[in-house]
Order: C-alpha cells, then sequence, then structure tokens
C-alpha cells in the first residue's frame, strides 16, 4: 500500500500550471502563458474563454478585486503571492470595466502591487481564472493531463531501425553488425520500459498527491484540552479544503510533556496521512510532530461521519507509449473508529521493552535488520519501519546483541547496495560459533517465469524486474547466512511470498492469492526461519497495535521471557492466527511457518 504524507502550510497550493487560494477558493492559471501572453481586452477575455489547462474549460478573466487578491504589497517587482511561479512585473487585465467611460477597463500593475485603467484597445498580460473549489475535483483530466506531460517526455526509441549493407562491407561484417544492433536495442528498450513504468508510477502518485491537496488541505487543530487522568488531549480536527469535515480526536501524551505541547501548541504543524491503493484513497492517520516525538491524533467519536476517498480507475496508463484518459469518481464510504480507552495499545510493546531484563551484551551476537515500509516502485507496508525498530530494541535488550554487532537498515537505505554490502560485511566479521539473528520486513516477490523462485525486494527494486539481481533470491540469502562462520543462525521473516501484502498484490496483473513460492534450503541443523504464514497466505498488519502482525507477536513473546524457538513460534503462531481471524476473517488469515531447528535456544 503507498503511502501519501501531506504537510502543507500557507495561503494557497502551488502546482506545476496552477495556483489554487485556500481563503477565495479561486483557481489560478501559472503556466508559461501566464508571462507570456498579451492581448487587448477583448482578446484578454477570449484567451480565457478558450484556455484548456489542467483538464479544465471553465476558465474566466478575473475582476479586479480578484486579482487584487493574490497581490503582495510586501513585495516589488513582482508583487505578487509567492506561490505563483511565471510572473512579470507589468501590467494584467482584469474583467471590470471603468464605470464612467465604459471604453476603458482597469488592469492591476504587478509591478507594485496597484491598478490603473487603460483603453480596451491597448495591450496587456493575461492571468486567468476559475471557481475551482466549489466543484467536484476533475480527477480523470488531472491524472490524464500529468501522466501524459510526463510520459511524453521520455524519447522513445525508434519502433523500426533499418541497416543497409555498406559498399566496402562483407555479408559476414554486415551480418555480424545487424547481430550486434539487434542486442544493443534489446538493452535500450528493457531500460526505456524501466523509465516509462518509474515514470508513470511518479505521475500517478503526483496527481493523487495534488488532488488530496485540493480537496483537502491541511489538517487544522482546535480547543485542545488535557484529561490529566488518563493523559490525553481531546481536540477537535478539521481540514483546511474540506468544510464538511469535524471530528474530535485524542493525543496520547505524557503529562510531563502536556504543559510544553499545550504551550506550544499554535506552532505545530499536524500532519495527514492517507493510503493510496491504486484504487481508493483513505485518510489513515493524523500525526502532530512535536519534538523528537510524533504523537498519532486518534479518532474518538464512535458516530463520526466517513473520511474515505474511493477513486475507481476503469482503465490505467497503458504501459506503451499511448495514453488512453482514466475514468475516476469520486465517493464517500465509512472509516473505522475507536475510542480513547484502546490508545494504551501503541504503547504495549514500548511497555514490556521498559520492563524487560537487560541481559548482558554478547560479542559472539549479531544482528542483520531490514525494514522497509517505503517502496520506491511499488505499495508502501503499514508499520513495517516501527516494527523493525521495535525488533533492533528487543533482540539488543533481550538476546543481548551489542549496538556495535547491529547492521540495520530501513527504508530507502535498504536498498540493493545497502542490503548487499552490509551482509557481506557483518559476515567478514562473524566468527566460528557465533550467533546471528536475521529479521526481514518487507515484500517478498515470487517470479513467476522462475517457477515463482521467491526473492526480496530492497526499496529501490522494481517488482517486475527483482530477479535481474540473483544476490536477493531467497534461497541465496538463506545459503549465505547457514553457509556462514556462525553456529546458529535464527531468522525471522515477516513477508508472505506469495506477492501480496496487506491483500494487495506486489505483482501487478498476477493472481496473487494463487501463487505458491517455490521452497528454498538452507542447513536444517544449524539454521531455523519463522515465517509470517503459509506459501499463498497473506502477511497481515496489525493496526491495533501499530505493527505487523506477526511480528507483534514474535516481539511480544521475546519481551515476555521466551527463550527457546519452540516455545516462542508455538505462542506467536497461535495468536497471530487468532488476531487474524479476529480482524480480518477467513480470507485474510495467517499462520506462521517453522523450518530447520526449532530445538534451538534464543
Amino acid at each position: 500500500m503507498r503511502v501519501i504524507l501531506l504537510i502543507l502550510t500557507g495561503f494557497s497550493l502551488a502546482f506545476a500550471n496552477v495556483v489554487v487560494d485556500k481563503k477565495t477558493g479561486l483557481m489560478w492559471q501559472d503556466n508559461t502563458d501566464a508571462k507570456n501572453v498579451q492581448k487587448d481586452w477583448q482578446g484578454a477575455q477570449n484567451y480565457c474563454k478558450d484556455l484548456r489547462l489542467e483538464g479544465y474549460d471553465d476558465w474566466f478573466l478575473p475582476t479586479h478585486e480578484e486579482l487584487l487578491t493574490i497581490t503582495d504589497k510586501n513585495r516589488v517587482d513582482p508583487s505578487i503571492k509567492s506561490e505563483f511561479k511565471n510572473v512579470t512585473s507589468s501590467g494584467y487585465w482584469s474583467s471590470s470595466p471603468r464605470v464612467s467611460d465604459s471604453t476603458y477597463a482597469w488592469y492591476v500593475y504587478f509591478r507594485d502591487g496597484y491598478s490603473g485603467y487603460n483603453h480596451k484597445t491597448s495591450t496587456h498580460y493575461v492571468r486567468c481564472a476559475r471557481a475551482g473549489q466549489s466543484d467536484t475535483l476533475n480527477f480523470d483530466a488531472l491524472i490524464s493531463a500529468l501522466v501524459e506531460e510526463e510520459l511524453h517526455s521520455i524519447p522513445a526509441p525508434p519502433s523500426e531501425l533499418k541497416l543497409t549493407k555498406g559498399e566496402f562491407e562483407t555479408t559476414a561484417e554486415f551480418n555480424t553488425r545487424v547481430a550486434q544492433t539487434k542486442e544493443n536495442q534489446k538493452k535500450i528498450i528493457a531500460e526505456y520500459k524501466k523509465k516509462y513504468a518509474s515514470s508513470k508510477q511518479s505521475a500517478k502518485d503526483k496527481a493523487i498527491r495534488k488532488a488530496l491537496e485540493m480537496t483537502w488541505g491541511k489538517p487544522l487543530l482546535t480547543n485542545l484540552k488535557y484529561d490529566a487522568d488518563n493523559g490525553y488531549f481531546v481536540a477537535d480536527i478539521s481540514f483546511e479544503a474540506k468544510g464538511d469535515f469535524s471530528k474530535k480526536v485524542a493525543i496520547k501524551v505524557d503529562r510531563e510533556n502536556a504543559k510544553s505541547f499545550k504551550a506550544e501548541f499554535d506552532s505545530l504543524k499536524p500532519q495527514a496521512v492517507f493510503d493510496y491503493d491504486g484504487s481508493s484513497v483513505k485518510l489513515k492517520d493524523i500525526r502532530v510532530p512535536y519534538k523528537t516525538q510524533t504523537y498519532l491524533a486518534q479518532f474518538t467519536d464512535m458516530n463520526i461521519d466517513d473520511t474515505r476517498v474511493a477513486v475507481n480507475i476503469t482503465n490505467d496508463v497503458s504501459v506503451d507509449k499511448s495514453f488512453e484518459a482514466t475514468s475516476i469518481t469520486v465517493a464517500q464510504n465509512e472509516v473505522s473508529t475507536f475510542d480513547a480507552s484502546k490508545l494504551n495499545n501503541f504503547t504495549e510493546l514500548d511497555a514490556l521493552l521498559k520492563n524487560a531484563k537487560q541481559t548482558p551484551q554478547d560479542s559472539k551476537k549479531w544482528l542483520f535488520v531490514v525494514g522497509i515500509e517505503q517502496y520506491q516502485y511499488t505499495d508502501n507496508i503499514s508499520y513495517a519501519k516501527r516494527s523493525a525498530e521495535m525488533f533492533v530494541k528487543a533482540a539488543q535488550k533481550t538476546l543481548g546483541v551489542p549496538k556495535e554487532n547491529s547492521y540495520v537498515m530501513l527504508n530507502e537505505k535498504a536498498s540493493q547496495a545497502e542490503i548487499k554490502t552490509g551482509l557481506k560485511k557483518m559476515l567478514r566479521r562473524v566468527q566460528t560459533g557465533d550467533s546471528i539473528y536475521f529479521y526481514y520486513n518487507g515484500h517478498g516477490v515470487p517470479v513467476p517465469s522462475e517457477k515463482n523462485e521467491p526473492y526480496l525486494l530492497a526499496s529501490n527494486t522494481e517488482p517486475d524486474f527483482v530477479q535481474d539481481e540473483k544476490f536477493f533470491s531467497l534461497q541465496n540469502i538463506y545459503s549465505t547466512l547457514s553457509d556462514s562462520k556462525a553456529g546458529k543462525v535464527v531468522a525471522v521473516v515477516d513477508s508472505c511470498f506469495s506477492g501480496v501484502t496487506d491483500a494487495k498484490a506486489v505483482l501487478k496483473g498476477v493472481a496473487a492469492t494463487r501463487v505458491v513460492a517455490k521452497r528454498t534450503s538452507f542447513d536444517q541443523e544449524k539454521m531455523v526461519v519463522l515465517s509470517a504464514g503459509k506459501g499463498h497466505q497473506y502477511s497481515n498488519a496489525y493496526a491495533k497495535k501499530g505493527h505487523r502482525l506477526f511480528s507483534f507477536y514474535v516481539m511480544k513473546n521475546l519481551l515476555e521471557g521466551k527463550s527457546d524457538v519452540a516455545t516462542l513460534y508455538k505462542e506467536a503462531k497461535a495468536q497471530t492466527y487468532q488476531a487474524s481471524l479476529e480482524e480480518y476473517g477467513d480470507l485474510r488469515v495467517q499462520e506462521p511457518t517453522i523450518e530447520g531447528n526449532a530445538r534451538m535456544g534464543l
């Protein structure tokens, strides 16, 4: 699932070709025409009437008063709001005629922000406007325009090459040249397809982000009150651009920080977090950064209205060079709610960690952790980074792994190069008889062309090309670990290699629930692997606890003192299975598996 984080401040929202003024509700033209096109007064009217920009065709020449709203008298040359990028310090026509002489009309001079009037036959610059914020956002046109603009900027390789035998070239030489050209073209086309796919996804993300900014805007917190007995604030939450949205939220803040939190409340910048799964957008979290922490603002009203925007896409952007318009509608559905009594669930592992006994550090123990929540080319994974960070803390405290023996790669740091180099560095330091604890929390990808060979997916790898780097096959990772000098390897893999996570397919176009990954092999006496689920099952999030489901129960049992692999697995399996049934039902049941030497002590 792709997570879109909005941090919005200021007077307006500036995009590639438009600026949206949240105060007046006007959308303003801000493409290169805005600093180049000059017309007489009637020509300016006609230009705006005929303008087609960002999929909209209802532009108009603004009034004198409307033009003045975008001036900034604190700036000179140009005297216009800083959000506008395509500007010239000159006069811009308004649609307002001069009352005393209708052959004249008003204009605004953007060198100093003041206005004047001129004969309608004179020429001035033109900046059109539209009343965009009261309209339903035109997702069709917005996404289509953005994707089309992005894809047209990519030079395509020629569809056909014609080679002619040279006058002084032998037939054998010519045939060799033809063969070499074919090989080069294969490489060029493969690179083109990679870049095309990447650009298409980037354009989609930009379009969704713009739509969210236009229809929601920045979150606003008001009426903050503290409940000292229960240790949380209650506040009202609304959104800058969504007038029908007003809820109550609870923010868990320790009493020792509560007074300063409220004192600085007006300067805090809450963040709205949206989940986008390719077909729908859902408001997921409201986060409030404060000093070194980020607090969650969680809904407390059990009768809240919906906060879900469903975006139904019937036609995706074609993989070839052609582009077909999408068909998108916006609807309202229901979002889950919970009351303030459940706030402590998010800190359950933190409390266990605090109370867990510190195991003496052992220089013969090693920890290798990969946690990827944000992916560059596919859906993100909710809570993966948070679970990976907690696993590091739990392992260092309960297993006695020294910090200097811990290799941790999260999000963008979990790239192909970082993971590959990090694992090699650690194994060079591992000595005979040492213990390795390996933890992976990210996408697992079965490769259909390799009989569903399972691969780990680095943060910067496109799923369709994961097999290009054989190092990341699960078989190679397990073999590398079990063939090392270590005397014991315990691996926890929170990833189901069915090609699906949180019920979302990693490989587009593949029926992920029917894919069963190929079995792997390793030293069954020296190594044990605890996996999130059976071959065809999902790897689920556990939103109530703010962690991945399987990881949560592995860490819970670890922090509660389970000292051998068999007991830890038995408890975590039963708890994960039961929780998956309660949260998701039979269709997304999750049954962790174990392979290798379960008799090991931790």
